[in-house]
């Protein structure tokens, strides 16, 4: 059991000696709980697209295993940003900036709903195009719209 001396050492601003003897030991733990910190709730974002999809004809292939592949197949399944930034290594700036940067460069879009990112094809694309060896940007464009 704590003693009122070690509740009172507890306290920002502790009570003098006779304010000490005149308060009870349940009365000085309701002032040590009542300094804690109250825990945030966490913000929550609104849905929206975050970058709209591009044109069919401007929709780039990656190539497999690369990271931007990785990153375009689990925002595909639906994926929070912990979970990108377990699987890419990456801190949460880096995976944030990536939707913009590398989803947007190869012509798809993001969209935030209900707090995992998705990604958004370009219309006739049905699925994501790789490159992998023996097979061309081309063809996998073309495999892409089919």
């Amino acid at each position: 059991m704590t003693s009122k001396a070690e509740l009172n050492a507890r306290l920002a601003t502790p009570l003098t000696a006779s304010k000490l003897k005149k308060t009870s030991l349940a009365d000085l733990q309701v002032m040590v709980d009542a300094q804690k910190p109250k825990a945030r709730k966490p913000r929550e974002l609104p849905d929206r697209v975050m970058i709209e999809p591009g044109k069919p004809e401007d929709v780039r292939a990656t190539k497999a295993g690369s990271k931007r592949h990785l990153m375009a197949e689990a925002l595909t399944k639906g994926a929070t940003v912990e979970e990108l930034m377990a699987l890419l290594n990456w801190n949460k700036d880096t995976v944030t900036s990536a939707f913009r940067t590398d989803m947007g460069a190869l012509g798809f879009g993001v969209e935030r709903k209900g707090g995992k990112y998705f990604l958004l094809f370009p219309k006739k694309i049905k699925r994501l195009p790789v490159t992998d060896k023996g097979v061309s940007r081309a063809d996998a464009l073309v495999a892409a719209c089919k």
